[in-house]
């Protein structure tokens, strides 16, 4: 058998070929290496966790399993020196989570007076191998140019009194999406759809730059204090480039990896979307789609075994969601989406296909001076305008020839009287936003300024746009028809 064909990502030492788990004498536990391993007597708690670089993942403070040996002592003194002191340019503030890399605190910025988090490397561990050092510092590297709205930013890297520490954003609020899910239970679709997005274009930025993040999973999600997804803990990305050379271990969190992984395929963008999926499935139902307390049985599952239907769970899953889902946890890579930009468009539409109208409509308006009423799939809207002027809008819902829902916003101008219709298409020939037209309101015919949607594809601001223009235009025309304001 040949020696040195790999090494382990943590502690650095060789991995003979045909090894079937490797113990890290770093972290203390077994790293899973191929499909060839079956269960050999894998510790159960391991399945949630990451496993081949655990370092960088980082629990929160109540947390417990540190896979540090005991002698450690996590690395840092019994009494933490730290808090309450400067490092570099920080003031270190409190302890805000901790793992076997190291701990993370609270602190802020004494030239900026700005608060950020501090990820500080396990003082121990560095004394044990000091190569880890670079490894430490690899994530910070690999993410300080992806600049993403849902990806915690990076912001410096550095040594002093001998720690070794990344400045990273701090995330106020900070619970992860794990956290969130224990204390409030299931997510409703639409949040979880719009956080699940979030984070799919978190991770479209990071596919374009080259790289994978290899442990997409709740709790290497955070929320911020508006509620909005942050994906953290670029531990174990990897350049594609590298993960297409051999000898990089497979790795990841065994619950949330990707079949193709177990059969020693390399990491891919493919693969990120197929943990994205794992993790929709549990937000919207608080149940993983495969669990086992043994290694060899999960990766079958995930291998094999039939996505459990989520609707036996929560039985108004719709059918977008549940296509979205089959999508993403399919068995073969080419079966799941090929793009995240694709997975971001799907989840847009699942959200614009859950939400209420009246949800809609609110969002639209919100800041306008302007008087609702209605319910349901039909609305009219008073807006004020210049010159002490009001104009109503409708919104309706309604059924396409297709079966399509169609949004249409509309205004009436006028009475319609045959002896505008030559005006009226004369009109029509120079707009360039909406169309006049005949509607029946109220059992008569009318002129109305109409402007008409997909229902499950507009967004707020575009309906925003539109009841605005539609209401000065719809104001403008029948000043023309009618001479007044009488609509």
């Amino acid at each position: 058998m040949k020696t040195g064909t790999g090494r382990c990502p943590s502690c650095d030492e060789p991995i003979s070929e045909g090894t079937l788990v490797h113990r890290c004498s770093v972290r203390g536990d077994m790293t899973i290496l191929d499909d060839r391993f079956g269960a050999p007597n894998l510790k159960p708690d391991l399945l949630g966790e990451t496993v081949a670089y655990q370092g960088n993942v980082l629990l929160q403070a109540n947390d417990s399993g540190s896979s540090l040996p005991d002698e450690f002592d996590d690395g840092f003194p019994a009494v933490d020196d730290l808090i309450d002191q400067t490092l570099g340019q920080y003031k270190l503030e409190s302890v805000v989570g901790h793992g076997s890399m190291g701990r993370v605190y609270r602190a802020e910025h004494l030239g900026l007076a700005r608060s950020c988090a501090i990820k500080v490397m396990n003082p121990g561990l560095v004394a044990k191998q000091p190569q880890i050092r670079e490894r430490f510092w690899a994530e910070a590297r690999a993410v300080a140019n992806l600049l993403h709205p849902h990806v915690v930013t990076i912001h410096n890297l550095g040594s002093d009194r001998g720690y070794h520490f990344i400045e990273m954003e701090y995330v106020a609020g900070g619970l992860s999406l794990s956290e969130s899910l224990i204390r409030e239970g299931p997510f409703d679709s639409v949040r979880a759809s719009t956080l699940v997005r979030q984070v799919v274009l978190a991770l479209g930025a990071a596919h374009q730059s080259g790289m994978v993040h290899r442990d997409v999973k709740p709790s290497n999600v955070l929320l911020t204090a508006a509620g909005d997804a942050k994906l953290a803990d670029f531990g174990l990305v990897r350049r594609i480039s590298e993960l297409e050379r051999a000898g990089v271990p497979v790795a990841g969190t065994p619950t949330y990896m990707a079949p193709e992984l177990f059969a020693g395929i390399p990491a891919s963008h493919r693969s990120d979307i197929y943990a994205v999926g794992v993790m929709y499935y549990y937000l919207i139902s608080a149940r993983l789609p495969f669990v086992s307390d043994q290694m060899g049985e999960l990766i079958s599952l995930h291998r094999f075994g039939r996505v459990p239907d989520v609707r036996s769970i929560i039985p108004t899953v719709s059918d977008h969601v549940l296509e979205i889902l089959k999508r993403c946890l399919a068995k073969h890579p080419d079966d799941r989406y090929q793009s995240a930009e694709d997975l971001a468009d799907d989840l847009q539409i699942a959200v614009y296909n859950l939400r209420e109208t009246e949800a809609l409509v609110r969002e639209s308006v919100e800041g306008l001076h302007c008087f609702i009423q209605g319910g349901r799939d039909n609305y009219r809207i008073l807006f004020e305008l210049p010159n002490d002027r009001l104009q109503e809008v409708y919104l309706e819902v309604s059924q396409g020839d297709q079966g399509q829902r169609i949004l249409s916003v509309f205004s009436v101008c006028g009475p319609g009287d045959p002896k505008h219709y030559e005006f009226a298409l004369k009109l029509n020939d120079k707009l360039t936003y909406g169309s006049l037209s005949i509607r029946n309101v109220n059992g008569q015919p009318m002129f109305v300024m109409t402007r008409a949607f997909a229902r499950d594809l507009v967004c707020a601001a575009d309906v925003r746009a539109a009841l605005l223009e539609i209401a000065r235009r719809a104001d403008h025309v029948e000043m023309q028809l009618t001479n007044a304001d009488l609509y």
